[in-house]
């Protein structure tokens, strides 16, 4: 019996204005689509389905699908256009993988809707991604529940001057990066902050803790917790943050390892409504190597995928699906690593040679 999936990836579906003003994002965004695409469309007796604004998704390998009935590509001329075709889709659809950012309840609106349509959706329960996009009630439950993280505190009028410099504001509901900023000094807290006085209500401070950033996707299906390797972060500075993709798997002492591994197995358990692919962000401290604080939960396919799926033969979209019952752990290559950027091209490193290819 065939099986058809609608892959909704919002930043490249037409429907994002955002995408247009930020060309970094299209890209983050058209790479973790064609990933996915890709290896669905090696699973038999599938059909799939995405929406994609005009120009996207034009190589042979999608024309061909397209000519084989495999593939469904709804193409949007205006943005418009895109959440009536998404309605079509599920309606049509046996599974909905819905990929999205938190801002803008985006990724809890276009859960909701995929399910009102009448399709199952991939991924956390909508209580689930409702807390996990919220980075200041997530502190709170993580905090309460004696899970380490980060220090937190939601801006207000009231709020004064941070404790710590430096330290960071983000966007309470943000993904990406967006709306982040770093203050090294008082003086720039107190030049910056009378400009963003309209949007802090809707942040959150934070002190910057120096240390490694570090990420790490779990596969999560009935209950059961599958972490894949840890990756490490790479992120710049220099003129604000920017997400400059990752190393998978970062080199770590045991101990380091064994502390994270069980870090996330914490949170998944105080966290039974996470499911499918999760993304988890983390960072080493510099004064406390051993002692990985989580930073955040991303309740959705990250970039990480597109590195992830270079380093095991087995089908990482199969197993999100849940296709594939009590199937063995993931077996992924032994000695090798992938350094992928935000656009989804990576060197794949082979026992100290490099090999570099692109998607």
């Amino acid at each position: 019996m065939s099986l058809n999936v609608f892959v909704s990836e919002y930043l490249c579906s037409g429907g994002c204005l955002l995408a247009e003003a930020e060309p970094s994002l299209l890209a983050e965004g058209l790479a973790m689509l064609e990933a996915v695409l890709s290896d669905l469309l090696k699973i038999p007796d599938i059909q799939v389905q995405t929406c994609v604004q005009e120009g996207l998704l034009t190589s042979a390998e999608y024309q061909q699908a397209e000519r084989d009935q495999r593939l469904q590509i709804h193409r949007v001329r205006q943005p418009e256009q895109e959440i009536e075709l998404f309605h079509q889709a599920c309606q049509r659809a046996d599974v909905a993988w819905v990929i999205a950012p938190e801002f803008d309840d985006l990724l809890v609106s276009r859960t909701r809707l995929a399910q009102e349509n009448g399709t199952r959706v991939v991924g956390p329960d909508l209580e689930t991604i409702q807390l996990t996009a919220d980075k200041w009630r997530l502190y709170q439950f993580l905090n309460e529940a004696g899970i380490p993280v980060i220090e937190t505190e939601l801006l207000s009028d009231d709020f004064g001057f941070p404790k710590h410099f430096p330290c960071l504001i983000k966007q309470r509901f943000g993904a990406g990066g967006l709306g982040l900023e770093r203050f090294k000094r008082l003086e720039d807290w107190q030049r910056r902050i009378p400009e963003l006085q309209t949007g802090l209500h809707a942040s959150v401070w934070q002190p910057f803790v120096t240390g490694k950033a570090l990420s790490v996707a779990a596969l999560i299906q009935e209950g059961h917790c599958e972490l894949c390797p840890i990756g490490e972060q790479r992120i710049g500075w220099e003129s604000g943050f920017v997400y400059q993709g990752g190393r998978i798997p970062v080199t770590l002492e045991f101990e380091c390892e064994q502390a994270i591994q069980e870090l996330v197995n914490r949170v998944c358990r105080r966290l039974p409504g996470l499911a499918g692919y999760v993304g988890f962000d983390l960072l080493l401290p510099e004064q406390t190597p051993h002692s990985p604080l989580l930073v955040e939960i991303n309740p959705r396919l990250t970039t990480s995928y597109t590195g992830y799926r270079q380093l095991t033969s087995d089908n990482l979209a199969e197993r999100v699906l849940g296709m594939k019952a009590e199937a063995p752990l993931i077996r992924w290559e032994t000695g090798d690593a992938v350094e992928f950027q935000a656009d989804g091209s990576f060197e794949y490193i082979l026992h100290n040679k490099k090999d570099e290819r692109c998607m």
